[in-house]
């Protein structure tokens, strides 16, 4: 899909040179426990490099009851102000509140349906309770034999809700 396309050409921008770095850092990193694809090993990969460690990121598993959030980077840990332990193990809807746009809700949850990817500038809550706006990209990653295996979301924060807005980046 287009959106698909441009979505990882920008998570492939986003990481550019990670892919001639070593692994060198104390932060978290993704160990994937069914065999991915090799185009969706390479964005773990490039998520698991140095210089990346504070990039916000989660990847929950479709096969599981409520399709749980099974792994958080520290970025994601510091974006949100919750602990893994807070995080893992729960559906991502935690994040939401009463001011989260129901349409960009449904956008996220067709996706999810159709195994496809998207993008949403998406308004959701700390642990504070204080709200944050991010660009919110959700991708399938399928595994070697092009079964879904996993969903990853990552999130970019922007300055204000709107079209337009650019996201900061924190990695």
């Amino acid at each position: 899909s287009t959106i698909g396309q441009s979505m990882r050409a920008a998570l492939e921008a986003f990481f550019s040179n990670a892919a001639d770095e070593q692994f060198a850092s104390n932060a978290r990193q993704f160990d994937p426990k069914k065999k991915l694809c090799e185009r969706d090993y390479t964005i773990i990969d490039m998520l698991n490099s140095k210089g990346h460690e504070a990039v916000c990121y989660c990847v929950c598993d479709p096969d599981l009851e409520d399709m749980p959030i099974i792994f958080s980077s520290d970025g994601f840990c510091d974006f949100t102000g919750y602990s893994h332990d807070e995080i893992e193990g729960k559906n991502c809807r935690f994040l939401q509140g009463a001011d989260t746009s129901k349409d960009d809700v449904d956008r996220i949850r067709k996706a999810i349906k159709e195994e496809t990817e998207t993008s949403v500038n998406l308004l959701n809550y700390r642990k504070d309770g204080s709200t944050f706006i991010n660009e919110f990209f959700i991708s399938p990653l399928y595994d070697d034999k092009k079964k879904l295996a996993y969903f990853i979301g990552v999130q970019c924060p922007v300055r204000k809700k709107g079209p337009g807005q650019m996201p900061s980046n924190s990695g």
